[in-house]
């Protein structure tokens, strides 16, 4: 994201990343899972950066929830 982090385990970053940084690189992982079983005609994607993860909800009122199966990248 182009941000500068000091030294060490960043345990949180505001894209919801979890991260080591050292002397001559950083590795992050991510701190959601991805919705990948849903139906994309009905149902939409939203992320919630609070929870730092996604909603699947209906596209007509996303106030209810979508059924959707998920996958750890």
């Amino acid at each position: 994201n182009g941000k500068l982090y000091p030294f060490g385990h960043i345990e949180r970053t505001e894209d919801c990343y979890t991260c080591d940084c050292g002397k001559g690189a950083m590795s992050c992982c991510s701190l959601f899972h991805i919705p990948v079983s849903y139906d994309k005609k009905t149902c939409k994607v939203v992320f919630n950066k609070k929870r730092c993860d996604y909603d699947v909800v209906q596209k007509d009122d996303p106030s209810k929830p979508c059924f959707s199966g998920y996958s750890h990248v």
